[in-house]
């Protein structure tokens, strides 16, 4: 009986730990897959696509007159998206993304799973957390790099970089909790 219960418990602590990272890991993949397969299949609502145009700074650029299928995502200001097609004109690279609405459910679920299964909130009555100690849950700091490439032409490549940093502090300043002792020098 003692030992089943320890292996349970064994069991719960080791899910706790890793094994939902792993599962929500899975799980975005999963959604990930079926997001592909939808937009592949032309699935989803001309109306809940976003553009987003960027110039390209290459002076003999290929024009593009059709629209062409390209994968990806990138994160902006929390939310996800799926790139969806992209085109040339004009001197500007115009890209088409549609929101990830399922990802954005899984990694809020297991931002809140983590936080709650580490105790990451400080909000029960033990906690001897003050409001200066800063969790690192992985979305404070943060550095996403996104890669754009394009191949209009077998021997013609673009390939634009673009990294975002994300670093939150909670203050540039933290409160002392006292003066320093005076010595006397003699």
């Amino acid at each position: 009986m003692r030992k089943s219960a320890a292996v349970i418990l064994l069991l719960i602590l080791l899910f706790n730990i890793i094994g939902y990272r792993v599962w929500f890991y899975y799980a975005e993949q999963k959604a990930d897959m079926a997001m592909e397969s939808r937009l592949d299949k032309d699935q989803y609502d001309v109306n809940d696509l976003i553009s987003i145009t960027v110039p390209l700074d290459n002076p003999y650029q290929l024009e593009q007159r059709n629209f062409q299928r390209i994968d990806g995502e990138f994160n902006f200001q929390g939310k996800n998206f799926k790139y969806v097609k992209c085109k040339v004109s004009d001197g500007k690279l115009i890209l088409l993304c549609i929101p990830d609405a399922r990802k954005m459910v899984l990694k809020k679920a297991k931002a809140e799973y983590g936080n709650t299964a580490n105790d990451l909130n400080g909000n029960s009555k033990g906690s001897s957390r003050s409001g200066t100690q800063k969790s690192f849950s992985g979305n404070d700091y943060t550095s996403e790099t996104c890669q754009l490439s394009t191949s209009i032409l077998p021997c013609f490549h673009t390939s634009i970089l673009v990294s975002v940093v994300n670093a939150k502090l909670v203050s540039q300043f933290i409160p002392s909790p006292g003066k320093p002792p005076e010595t006397d020098m003699a």
